[in-house]
């Protein structure tokens, strides 16, 4: 039974490999808890985690243990929404950019968007304008930093 499932942004997913390698296996092991990667953010790990094996690339082990936990999402349909949305404005270039006047990406909009379709998740990010933004949508509880995502996770007993 999930209680917590947590939608990472890029950024946190490297962070974390970095400073607390074996962080994502203890919430994969806790029945309570839960991560996800969107299909987009999981291409942009992907092109960084390539390594050499015997001559040949592939995925590494770190990224490979993340193919569980990745979520489709099609951009498209967030273009259409946000072109739809009074406070966004949308340019072909591929950025969206809302009335605060902060400029974010079609993939950190997508989160965004994702979160407020599934009300069960909370994103983790450190993009502080993406943050900002994404407290004009969804409920400013349902967005994190990372200090604030690994206090909840120290509160929930996964981490120490």
């Amino acid at each position: 039974m999930i209680c917590k499932e947590y939608l990472l942004d890029a950024n946190i997913v490297i962070k974390v490999w970095n400073k607390y390698p074996g962080l994502l296996d203890a919430i994969e092991t806790s029945e309570y808890i839960d991560f996800k990667i969107s299909q987009d953010i999981a291409g942009e790990l992907s092109v960084k985690e390539y390594i050499k094996f015997n001559k040949d690339f592939v995925l590494s082990t770190k990224f490979m243990k993340l193919l569980g936990h990745i979520i489709n999402n099609t951009s498209d349909s967030y273009t259409e929404q946000a072109i739809e949305r009074d406070f966004i404005k949308y340019k072909q270039n591929k950025n969206i950019y809302f009335n605060n006047g902060d400029k974010i990406s079609i993939n950190d909009y997508s989160l965004i968007i994702l979160c407020e379709k599934n009300e069960d998740y909370t994103l983790v990010t450190e993009d502080k304008r993406m943050m900002r933004n994404a407290k004009i949508i969804l409920d400013s509880s349902r967005v994190l930093s990372l200090e604030q995502f690994l206090d909840e996770l120290r509160q929930l007993d996964v981490l120490q």
